[in-house]
């Protein structure tokens, strides 16, 4: 047996967390637009256009962060604690940086409202929402960089508490702000983003404390951690060495420079996939509004299937991430295999669910006066959600397992160009004829095609020649690549 542990107990005990945690994250949106929606319409449909929007801008730094879990995992796998503790100031650095951008791009809104064109009150409430939001930015970023660390550690319980109490906080924060409570103002919407803002900004403060101070993280994996002078060791022998430990909060170009070459293509495709999505959501409102509303509960209900691909693909990355950095390669199949088996467990599950029970799961949406207007347009549209819930599912899990070992530009091409090339396109051509199952059926063309070409990748052994950490900053792989067909070997033996 190796020395990363990557049995299914151990996949179960990532992963589960990180589903907890993704849960809390949509409820916050779905409390926020409860909340909100006691506003009035126009506060609703404002607080909606500008969470789309903001969201399509965080998402890049989003992606951005989530290159901190893979070198993380590399540098535990080959356990090298101060490569762990090089690699979370990295992260913090570029999430700093990160901050300062999104504070820059606060001049475009206006602009980018004006291109939606929404009538003046909903324009105005939704400007302040997003001025709010993006003001905040550096809390956000703070928060992912930190959770992203515990993630690479294998730690993911700590950021499901952490997001059971940020949902906690939003809600005190939003009946304070939003209603005027306690003395505070009423903000309204503004209240909302602020609520958040704070609740984010909490939850960060303790990430970054319960790492840097004194604590079990720090004695782990900052050992000799100090933000003063090196000290110069005592005994003569060491005299002109210095404590290597209390280096790891420096600034290193060449492994921010890995960090950020490894990142940005994960947050250029989390972003490039929040447009696609945008214009099917605009190509399918052109059909109609009992359409759309359809397709919006559709998608609400599917976002728990794909909560959960989302979290087998944090625990790919860690795990394959961890087994490169200890220089398993082999198992880094295995680990692909177990994963996308317990998806497929998943797929049957939810899939049962949404072809036997939509008018159920329509309920849950829509009103019971509108739910047959609704439930003709739903139901078809489960049956496609379910073909490509396999699809996705493996996309996402073998993007994760490519992200773990360093491999991000790969799944980055075939993301964008099949968006771009093929969806799109397809989407403008097929939903004129077809309607709104041949919109949706699109999508299954779109994942199919993402999931070959990553399957293709998966299946040879150019991804794990992608090294990350250079110049002595992790322990190099212990020996060279193994064959293709080694691997399928020795991965068949264990």
């Amino acid at each position: 047996m190796g020395r990363v542990d990557i049995s299914y107990r151990r996949i179960f005990v990532i992963a589960g967390p990180v589903l907890v945690t993704n849960f809390s994250y949509t409820m916050m949106g779905v409390i926020d637009t409860m909340m909100v929606g006691r506003l009035g319409v126009a506060a609703l449909a404002a607080v909606g256009l500008a969470n789309m929007v903001a969201f399509s801008i965080l998402s890049f730094f989003w992606g951005l962060m989530t290159g901190v879990n893979t070198l993380t995992a590399q540098a535990v796998g080959a356990r090298d604690r101060e490569a762990i503790g090089r690699v979370f100031f990295q992260g913090l650095y570029l999430a700093l940086a990160s901050g300062l951008v999104i504070l820059a791009t606060m001049p475009l809104v206006k602009s980018i409202l004006g291109w939606v064109d929404p009538s003046p009150e909903v324009a105005r409430i939704a400007a302040e929402y997003m001025n709010v939001r993006l003001f905040g930015g550096l809390s956000v970023v703070l928060m992912w960089a930190g959770d992203n660390f515990y993630r690479g550690l294998g730690r993911t319980t700590v950021m499901m508490w952490c997001g059971m109490v940020q949902l906690v906080l939003n809600c005190g924060f939003n009946w304070v702000l939003i209603f005027g409570k306690l003395g505070a103002p009423a903000m309204g919407a503004a209240g909302a983003a602020l609520g958040t803002v704070l609740a984010q900004l909490a939850i960060a403060l303790f990430l970054l404390g319960s790492i840097v101070a004194a604590g079990p993280i720090r004695r782990e994996f900052l050992p000799g951690l100090s933000f003063t002078a090196p000290r110069r060791r005592a005994h003569a022998a060491a005299a002109q060495t210095v404590d290597r430990g209390a280096e790891v909060w420096r600034l290193r170009p060449a492994l921010f420079g890995g960090l950020v070459r490894l990142s940005v293509p994960i947050g250029v495709q989390t972003c490039l996939e929040m447009g696609g999505v945008t214009v099917f959501t605009a190509v399918v409102a052109r059909i109609g509004d009992a359409e759309l509303a359809a397709t919006n509960a559709v998608i609400q209900a599917w976002s728990v299937a794909f909560m959960g691909a989302l979290a087998l693909a944090v625990g790919a990355t860690t795990l394959v991430g961890q087994c490169v950095g200890a220089g398993e390669l082999a198992e880094t199949r295995i680990v692909v295999r177990r994963v996308t088996w317990l998806g497929y467990a998943l797929t049957v599950v939810v899939g049962a669910v949404y072809v036997l029970a939509p008018g159920r799961l329509m309920a849950l949406f829509v009103s019971a006066d509108e739910l047959p207007r609704l439930l003709p347009f739903a139901r078809p549209l489960f049956a496609v959600v379910v073909a490509c819930l396999v699809f996705d599912l493996k996309f996402n899990i073998l993007s994760g397992a490519l992200r773990g070992a360093g491999d991000t530009t790969y799944s980055m091409l075939v993301n964008i160009a099949s968006a771009w090339l093929l969806f799109v396109p397809a989407l403008l051509l097929v939903t004129p004829r077809w309607g709104l199952v041949g919109a949706w059926s699109c999508f299954i063309l779109h994942v199919f095609v993402m999931a070959s070409l990553l399957e293709l990748r998966v299946r040879g052994s150019r991804w794990l020649r992608s090294p990350v950490l250079r110049g002595g900053e992790a322990p190099q792989r212990a020996g060279p690549v193994p064959s293709d067909s080694a691997l399928a070997e020795e991965g068949d033996a264990a």
